[in-house]
């Protein structure tokens, strides 16, 4: 590797750390002539001091008086955000160009200011940073400390802890910044998203949902080129943000939950095997009907099948071994990148037609003199899950009617009352889904056409806590829609219903 002069000037930084910082604060004290500084005692800017040295250390590296700009344009956003005027950097970026001047050799010490001067002049853009949306921490909208609980305290917070975290992290890893350019926005959704599934998890009193997201997360942006550390460094600045923005007490649940998420995606990296297997039950027609959706072949799916059928193969095995570990292995290579949205909406397009195509096999001849209302929870897209779910049912010889995605609460209690269900099963895909599962459930609870109706839940969040139907006011949940039959059953005998 070739040692350059600006890597030697950076390790001149570096090695010089402490003497930079003491010339430095000791120019801002002198300016302050005694008084307490803008930003308090001056000693605490020590630690702020050296971290300057490292972004300046780092951008020389990188070649890059780009990159130092960035740091000096997020760090003020962050530090206006907190209440720190932008005088303020700029006071401390002087001192330390007037350290460095003094102690390094005018080559190294040239290439230093080229940098300083870069950022100091980023100081004086408008907007700070591009897109808007990143150029100005918001104050609270509502104050976090009369909140009731720490869920409802980050909900009040995020639109200022989003911000504030997005400029946290581009402050310490300016290159990011400068790589991401313009897809910096989808940083301030994603950290909105976070405090979300956050949010969702600490109302629940479940650490585990949490991890599981930010397990998920990693995945999916590792799969699109993304450094893994860079979700990493987020959820660490998401930590010190909210541990700026709500007391403590509030403030306590929702980093040690970043935490513990922090300590699994960095104690290894994480395998997803396939969900289809040859050895399985019906593992050939599996990896056949998988072959045939990912080669965009609908006709050899169909043909699948259809033949699968003529050979007296039991639908529900068709569902269950087949059409089941095949709607999760899209899921799967979707989350990897191996898929793109379009690609997965025309495999699952395909499954539905299977389906569709499959009725009139579905229709059990006995009927049971039983009603199931099925549906995706309000904001939940995912709909074939819970279609999986009322096929089984209709399967038993139960009258299903099967709501879809994404359906309003007062809509699914209308149905539950008019078609006078025994059974309402309500499917979540994700933590975010889970208040409106739970004011569902309360609705129904509250509402005297539906209170005797037995509620069942299912989706991601309640596979990774098993308890979590508890905690929802729920009846039960299973793990799979064959499974979800045979304990509606079990409840309805154990009512002596």
């Amino acid at each position: 590797m070739v040692i350059t002069e600006r890597d030697r000037t950076a390790d001149e930084l570096l090695d010089r750390r402490e003497s930079l910082t003491d010339a430095a604060i000791g120019r801002l004290a002198a300016a302050a002539r005694g008084a307490p500084g803008e930003r308090g005692d001056l000693e605490r800017c020590r630690e702020d001091i050296g971290a300057h040295l490292d972004a300046l250390s780092a951008a020389l590296r990188a070649s890059g008086a780009e990159q130092f700009g960035e740091y000096c344009a997020f760090t003020a956003v962050f530090l206006e955000g907190i209440g720190v005027p932008r005088s303020t950097l700029g006071a401390a970026l002087d001192a330390l160009s007037e350290a460095i001047g003094e102690q390094l050799a005018p080559a190294r010490s040239a290439l230093a200011q080229e940098a300083l001067a870069a950022g100091r002049r980023r100081l004086d853009a408008s907007p700070l940073v591009t897109p808007a949306a990143l150029a100005a921490i918001p104050a609270a909208m509502a104050a976090p400390g009369e909140a009731a609980s720490a869920a409802e305290a980050l909900a009040l917070s995020t639109p200022r802890v989003a911000p504030l975290s997005v400029a946290l992290s581009y402050m310490r890893r300016p290159g990011d910044a400068v790589a991401h350019g313009g897809r910096r926005a989808h940083s301030l959704e994603d950290a909105r998203r976070h405090l979300a599934q956050l949010a969702a998890a600490v109302d629940l009193e479940a650490p585990a949902l949490f991890s599981d997201y930010a397990e998920w997360a990693q995945t999916l942006l590792t799969s699109v080129g993304l450094d893994p550390a860079e979700l990493v460094s987020h959820l660490g600045a998401l930590g010190d943000a909210i541990a700026i923005a709500l007391p403590e007490h509030l403030a306590e649940a929702p980093r040690r939950y970043l935490a513990a998420a922090l300590e699994r995606l960095t104690s290894g990296p994480v395998e997803l095997p396939s969900f289809v297997q040859l050895e399985a039950p019906l593992g050939p027609l599996a990896c056949g009907y998988l072959d045939a959706l990912l080669q965009g072949n609908r006709g050899r799916a169909l043909r699948l099948i259809r033949e699968a059928v003529e050979a007296d193969t039991p639908v529900k095995d068709l569902y269950a071994h087949v059409f089941q570990p095949c709607q999760y292995e899209i899921g799967r290579l979707w989350q990897l990148n191996q898929l793109s949205v379009a690609e997965e909406h025309y495999c699952t397009a395909v499954t539905q037609t299977v389906l569709s195509q499959l009725y009139p096999l579905v229709f059990n001849a006995h009927r049971a003199d039983r009603r199931l209302v099925a549906t995706s929870v309000d904001g939940n897209l995912h709909e074939i899950g819970a279609r999986f779910v009322a096929d089984f049912f209709e399967m038993e010889g139960w009258d299903t009617f099967y709501l879809g995605a994404s359906t309003p609460a007062d809509d699914v209690l209308g149905e539950v009352a008019r078609r006078k269900a025994d059974v309402l099963a309500v499917s979540a895909t994700l933590g975010e889904h889970l208040v409106s599962v739970h004011e569902l459930i309360a609705a129904a609870r509250d509402d005297g056409r539906c209170r005797d109706v037995l509620v069942l839940v299912g989706g991601q969040p309640f596979r990774v806590v098993h308890d979590l139907w508890r905690q929802l006011g729920a009846d039960g949940s299973a793990p799979t829609a064959e499974g979800a039959v045979h304990l509606a059953q079990e409840l309805l005998a154990a009512r002596g219903a």
